[in-house]
């Protein structure tokens, strides 16, 4: 499958997610608002049966009055025909109802205003009303002779406007309830269609989230597969790549070995025609310089001089060489006793300058002990030997805490007052067969400081200078107190 039907594959699957996704999401939407809907159509619904309920009660607590004024009307009349006591039961009863039916008109409150307030009128009608029944009564008992048919006649002309009062009321708030049921009709439909919508929706909800994640199995199964597929092949690379680096160490300890045979013929076989050529030149010198003239001698010394410094030239380059090839695995070490073989070392250089060290406790830290022993020998006889005349060298050597990258780490600041260089110079002294001063006032070969480089970037630090000319020179070392693993174990390899 090549890289564009692999990638459109992969547009397409991603379209079909990206469009389920869609169509999730508006279904939630939809669900949503829709439940928002249904939450609203419960809440009218309560408000509407509330009200049906309140109308309800209004009706049956007037409905109750009324019958209690009725019961005491029937009890009053039967009383003033016969003029029994007995007959008076109704009334009585119904009188002793009127405060709890009346409490009950009190306790519920019509949908309507205008209705509530002929609700009013109507209740304190019928107060008067028991009033003037238990009036006429009060007069049937206490006069001799009453005539009944006017008391009868009075109290039946003063209950019309009440009974009317009543239909009218219980009339209106019949229409009330009527509207009510209506509008429960209307919310329960609603919510019945709600119900439905919300069901399909939920539905294709449902169905969209089931094929989203079929889709999305089906993708994992097939990224599976295309990942174990990239997996074999990556292992067939990483095996083809190993047998490229294990060929490119063979390689790399071929050159090695052929690196320290090279360094042996460079300290064996080349010395040994260089230390003939000074020996001759010796005898040369010792017992026929009277037959050389003043030409003659000039040539012979230069030869010498030359063989001279072939020969330190030939043993620094295999210094250089024992950074990597002779390196020893890192260990724990205290640098002091490191920097005190160092000045055992240099005790006769110190000796005949006059130099004063001035050296600072120093810690303890993973290297290389003969590397760092070469790297301070190095720094501090440059600074014995790169000294102004008639100034006898001071040379500080301090230690402080810092940080390297994310390691911690030690920063040795090796200082002198020495001749110094151009600050132009301070990254070319590091280079190979660099020289600032002449070589008959200050012998050198130009490798001491790029050996310098070479172990401490070996222990994975950074070596820096700075300097004015005639005000001596600062270099600094800063070195990790354990050196990362990976460095560390590259660096031992080579």
């Amino acid at each position: 499958m090549n890289k564009t039907d692999k990638s459109g594959r992969l547009m397409n699957l991603s379209n079909r997610i990206g469009f389920i996704w869609v169509a999730v999401l508006a279904s939630v939407g939809i669900v949503a608002s829709n439940a928002m809907i249904g939450f609203n159509n419960v809440k009218e619904l309560n408000l509407v049966q509330g009200s049906i309920r309140n109308t309800s009660e209004v009706m049956m607590s007037l409905d109750r009055l009324h019958i209690a004024m009725l019961n005491a009307e029937a009890g009053q009349r039967a009383f003033l025909i016969s003029n029994q006591e007995r007959d008076l039961m109704p009334f009585k009863r119904a009188l002793s109802d009127l405060d709890s039916s009346l409490l009950k008109v009190a306790q519920s409150r019509s949908e309507s205003e205008v209705q509530q307030q002929k609700i009013n009128q109507y209740v304190n009608g019928v107060k008067e009303r028991f009033t003037a029944l238990r009036s006429t009564i009060f007069v049937a008992r206490s006069a001799e002779e009453v005539n009944e048919s006017r008391l009868l006649g009075r109290t039946i002309e003063s209950g019309g406007a009440l009974r009317e009062a009543y239909t009218d009321i219980m009339s209106a708030e019949a229409d009330i309830r009527t509207v009510q049921l209506n509008q429960l009709k209307r919310v329960r439909k609603e919510a019945q269609i709600n119900i439905v919508v919300f069901t399909l929706l939920s539905a294709v909800m449902i169905f969209a989230i089931l094929t989203l994640l079929i889709v999305h199995l089906r993708s994992e199964k097939r990224a599976k597969t295309e990942l174990e597929k990239a997996n074999s092949d990556l292992e067939e690379k990483v095996k083809a790549r190993t047998d490229v680096l294990e060929h490119y160490a063979e390689e790399l300890n071929r050159s090695n070995r052929e690196l320290e045979d090279f360094a042996f013929v460079a300290s064996h076989d080349l010395q040994e025609p260089l230390r003939k050529i000074r020996a001759f030149g010796d005898r040369i010198e010792k017992n026929h310089s009277e037959q050389l003239d003043e030409k003659g001698k000039d040539y012979l010394a230069r030869m010498t001089s030359a063989a001279k410094r072939m020969s330190t030239l030939i043993t620094d380059l295999l210094e250089l060489s024992r950074v990597t090839t002779r390196a020893e695995p890192f260990e724990a070490q205290d640098l002091n006793k490191v920097m005190q073989f160092v000045l055992d070392d240099l005790e006769i250089a110190i000796t005949d300058s006059n130099a004063i060290l001035n050296v600072a406790p120093l810690p303890t830290v993973k290297c290389d002990a003969s590397q760092i022993h070469q790297l301070f020998l190095n720094l501090l006889s440059n600074a014995i030997k790169f000294r102004v005349e008639g100034r006898d060298p001071i040379i500080t050597i301090d230690v402080e805490q810092s940080a390297l990258a994310t390691q911690d780490a030690f920063t040795f600041i090796i200082e002198d007052n020495g001749v110094g260089f151009e600050t132009e110079y301070a990254e070319k002294i590091f280079s190979p067969f660099q020289r600032l001063h002449n070589r008959k006032q200050y012998a050198g070969t130009g490798i001491g400081l790029t050996v310098c480089r070479r172990i401490v970037e070996r222990h994975g630090g950074v070596i820096a200078a700075t300097s004015e000319n005639g005000k001596g020179a600062k270099f600094t070392i800063t070195l990790p107190i354990e050196p990362a693993p990976m460095i560390q174990e590259l660096r031992n390899e080579l």
